[in-house]
């Protein structure tokens, strides 16, 4: 028998119409389960970014207070440039903040038009000899004393730190989502099984008039693969909320915080989601595949 298009719409239809409450459910299991992979991966994703951004042989960061004058910034260059225990040291005032703020946030462009060179602190980006945490630490308490300083970050460290907690926080959640998927796997199973069940009747006369098991399996499938898809695009609103709701908090900072440069590109946005729709697919057709593969075994 040849399989038409409107016979496959109109018989995965009334299947999911049949049973809305478990369409229901599976829907929402499916969409929270790749929700929490979405958010979970794109964090993951942002922290990794940061700590590329930060771990570029700067070990903390001398930012200026916006009221410091002239004699003050020489004094702390001088000090900073004479330190037995300071390597390298290089200021960035106004404009070079800007063009690094700039490159920073190249794939959001609102951020960047909202912000003016003199909004920008100057600073002093510090390479100590002595590469040791508690070493860095010690010239990091030494430099917030001094005149001039606005604020001391040691972000390279506490990037490292915060990407500890994510990998184990990901190990956590990737257990979790795995929970999840499983149980829509078994909710589309069973949705399946019930719609199958309701028409036993007519399947068993279609089997006997020559239809093949494959006839009676597609209009299944894509009811399975439907339900995958829209917890899938459930999920994608989710992530796109998230993500607004993430730049716009963490945004327009006069310096650059921590949870400010956990960020993602717009390119590493669409790949985890795009993964994030075919995982959706792949869960609710396997599962329908698997229900029809039970029932037409024998």
């Amino acid at each position: 028998m040849a399989l038409r298009f409107d016979y496959l719409a109109r018989e995965t239809g009334q299947n999911m119409a049949r049973n809305p409450l478990t369409t229901i459910a599976t829907v929402t299991t499916v969409a929270v389960s790749l929700a929490m992979l979405t958010v979970t991966v794109l964090l993951t994703q942002g922290v990794s970014n940061a700590f590329e951004r930060w771990n570029n042989d700067v070990s903390f960061i001398v930012y200026v207070n916006p009221d410091a004058d002239a004699a003050q910034v020489s004094s702390l260059q001088k000090d900073l440039t004479d330190s037995p225990q300071v390597l390298e040291v290089d200021y960035l005032d106004h404009e070079e903040s800007y063009a690094q703020f700039k490159t920073l946030f190249q794939d959001d462009p609102t951020i960047v038009d909202t912000v003016k060179p003199e909004d920008l602190p100057t600073s002093f980006r510090v390479k100590p000899k002595n590469s040791d945490a508690k070493v860095v630490e010690q010239l990091v308490k030494t430099y917030k004393a001094k005149p001039g300083v606005y604020q001391v970050d040691f972000v390279a460290d506490a990037v490292r730190a915060v990407q500890r907690i994510a990998s184990k926080l990901l190990t956590f959640a990737i257990v979790g989502v795995i929970a999840l998927l499983i149980a829509s796997l078994m909710l589309i199973f069973n949705s399946i099984q019930t719609g199958i069940f309701a028409r036993r009747r007519e399947i068993e006369v279609m089997k006997l008039v020559g239809a093949t098991n494959w006839f009676i399996r597609v209009p299944f499938i894509l009811e399975g693969l439907l339900q995958g898809l829209i917890g899938s695009a459930v999920a994608y609103g989710i992530a796109v909320f998230f993500r607004k709701v993430w730049f716009d908090s963490f945004s327009g900072q006069s310096t650059a915080t921590l949870f400010d440069t956990i960020r993602w590109t717009n390119g590493q946005f669409t790949t985890v989601t795009l993964i994030v729709v075919a995982i959706g697919a792949l869960v609710g057709s396997l599962g329908a595949f698997i229900s029809t593969t039970w029932y037409l075994r024998v």
